[in-house]
């Protein structure tokens, strides 16, 4: 065998480190300090059984400390045998690190869905297949978006379309729950909202209507009566113009009122106004008047 294959005697039987040694050497003479403690004890208990001190205790205590000392001095041994065999082989080698428990597996976290498109286009509902025939390219779009169906149709033909839902539909909207606007000032256009509910067949529908700024568009008020105040309050906050509404004028702010509030170039913050100064009677407080006591 040559010498790059035979083993050597250090790799076979382990060497013994000077740590290792020293810590044996101090172990054997804890242990031969205990014997020699017991071996005492033992004889201190002989001279009391032979009566040479009544005052040391009886030779059953005395027994009793011997093998205590004697399971000390064996338990150090133990330990200093297990820390020599322990120690040995290379110093540079770490020991092995104590076996850990394995961890409870985490629960695995729930897959992320995918997020769902904002607008998805609404395909086989008999309804929407109906509207499409019946309006054809006066309907722009026909969309779910979180369950909720919205059918975007022409300004003009709006009243037409809501007629057909109100009575002619397969799925009639007996209800007008609502009706509202968003201003897009970036186009310079309105977008005049009708929330519908058919109460037989608990359905909702959105259906929305683009106009320009300067654009009117025909109430729907004698297809549904709820809809003079919902369009009084559109015209009030938006200034959107309904064709043919009985009674049109502000329902929230007073006659006389410069501006729409709800849109987009409208001020947040208080703005004092022409009617503000007619009708409210505030008064402009003098630069320097003395108003001790006035507001106390």
């Amino acid at each position: 065998m040559s010498d790059e294959t035979k083993p050597t005697s250090e790799a076979t039987s382990g060497a013994v480190t000077p740590e290792a040694a020293a810590s044996q050497a101090d172990a054997e003479r804890e242990a031969k300090i205990a014997a020699a403690k017991a071996k005492a004890a033992a004889a201190k208990a002989a001279r009391t059984a032979s009566g040479e001190s009544a005052t040391e205790p009886t030779s059953a205590d005395a027994d009793k400390e011997a093998k205590i000392a004697a399971a000390k001095a064996k338990a150090a041994a133990a330990k200093a045998a297990r820390e020599a065999a322990g120690d040995g082989g290379d110093a540079a080698s770490p020991k092995p690190a104590p076996a850990k428990v394995p961890a409870k597996a985490a629960a695995k976290a729930p897959a992320k869905k995918e997020a769902a498109p904002a607008y998805v286009e609404i395909k086989d509902d008999p309804l929407i297949t109906a509207l499409r025939a019946a309006f054809q390219d006066d309907i722009k779009e026909a969309v779910t978006n979180n369950g909720q169906q919205i059918i975007r149709v022409v300004p003009e033909r709006a009243r037409d379309l809501l007629w057909y839902l109100r009575y002619d539909a397969s799925v009639q909207f007996d209800m007008l729950t609502d009706v509202t606007a968003v201003h897009y000032p970036d186009r310079k256009a309105f977008e005049v909202v009708y929330q519908l509910y058919s109460i037989a067949e608990n359905r909702r529908l959105r259906v929305k209507a683009e106009l320009p700024e300067d654009q009117s568009i025909y109430t729907v008020c004698d297809i549904w009566a709820a809809a003079n105040w919902l369009e009084r309050e559109v015209y009030d906050m938006f200034g959107i113009t309904f064709e043919g509404h009985p009674d049109l004028r502000r329902i929230l702010l007073p006659e006389g009122w410069v501006g729409f509030p709800l849109r987009k170039e409208y001020p947040v913050e208080y703005r004092h106004n022409e009617w503000v100064a007619a009708n409210l009677n505030i008064l402009e407080i003098p630069e320097g008047a003395d108003l001790t006591g006035k507001f106390e």
